[in-house]
């Protein structure tokens, strides 16, 4: 198979540097599969913001097979480059790539990002209304989130407008930061909500294992409660300083199911999560996550910049 590449002009990609706010994204791939899923896919990928001097890719990766089935999808995949053309024709900045790849998808979308020094990867995700607790082992999205070291949005619903409720957990770590500056760069008009999910079921199986009175239990809530506030606003002080909308909000108990809980209380249209090397345990709330949300899910993978 081969690879092509469509310019309409060549201008140079911006180089990374400091973060100085909304810029759009600069290098994106949209993997798909021709399937209702990987168009509603492209459909989002098409809505989110691209920076001067982007590049938008569209790969397909396959098993090769046939020569008439390596000419089918290299039509199809023809056509959903020549729909992404038209929908940029106002961006004569923007470059549009089409790839088509032989290889196992995780690998391929792994090295064309990789080569390509890809912000995001945009699949189509699964829907939560007919998903169960966790992804199963064949999952495509459940593979890409593991296997690739950049950030994965899956996308469920369509695309019906921009984002408009965006919903990012942290916890308050390096990736945290990381998934919280690309929310920002994919809503720059848009106010953020925050959540933080306290799980405290660790330190309550140890006091109950050491037969503690109840009052114990209320302390270390109040306690864990009381720290994660006062750390959650010195977390978001520098991006209110710059004038953002950011709402805080606390939960506490299992982060998969708060987090879950805290999007259908607000109606939020995409759920943003550190990235993280998920473990092999089955009911990772990361997989819980992308296998119920009814919206979208951005799992951010993300180079890191710095507030100006």
């Amino acid at each position: 198979m081969r690879q092509r590449e469509l310019t309409r002009l060549d201008i140079p990609l911006l180089s990374p540097g400091t973060f100085r706010g909304p810029r759009g994204l600069t290098r994106l791939v949209v993997a798909t599969d021709f399937s209702l899923r990987s168009e509603l896919a492209l459909a989002r990928a098409l809505r989110l913001p691209l920076g001067l001097g982007a590049t938008f890719t569209v790969l397909h990766a396959g098993p090769g097979g046939s020569p008439k089935g390596v000419m089918g999808a290299e039509r199809c995949l023809r056509r959903a480059v020549g729909a992404v053309c038209r929908r940029l024709r106002h961006r004569p900045d923007v470059t549009v790539h089409e790839s088509l790849c032989r290889g196992e998808v995780v690998d391929v979308v792994e090295e064309v990002a990789r080569e390509q020094g890809t912000e995001l990867v945009v699949l189509g995700g699964v829907s939560g209304a007919s998903s169960r607790r966790a992804l199963g082992e064949g999952s495509r999205v459940r593979r890409l989130v593991r296997g690739l070291d950049t950030s994965v949005l899956a996308v469920v619903p369509h695309p019906a407008r921009t984002y408009a409720n965006p919903l990012v957990a942290v916890d308050f770590s390096r990736e945290s930061r990381r998934a919280l500056e690309l929310t920002l760069r994919l809503c720059p008009l848009t106010p953020v909500e925050v959540v933080h999910v306290v799980d405290t079921r660790e330190e309550e199986a140890r006091l109950r294992a050491r037969g503690a009175p109840p009052e114990a239990f209320l302390v270390l809530r109040r306690e864990r409660e009381d720290a994660a506030r006062v750390a959650l606003a010195r977390f978001l002080a520098p991006y209110r300083e710059t004038g953002r909308e950011v709402a805080a909000r606390l939960r506490e108990g299992e982060p998969g199911e708060n987090i879950l809980a805290q999007a259908l209380e607000l109606g939020s249209d995409l759920v943003v999560v550190p990235g993280m090397r998920v473990s092999t345990a089955e009911d990772s709330w990361v997989e819980r996550v992308l296998a119920c949300s009814s919206c979208d899910v951005l799992v951010s993978r993300h180079e890191a910049r710095v507030m100006s």
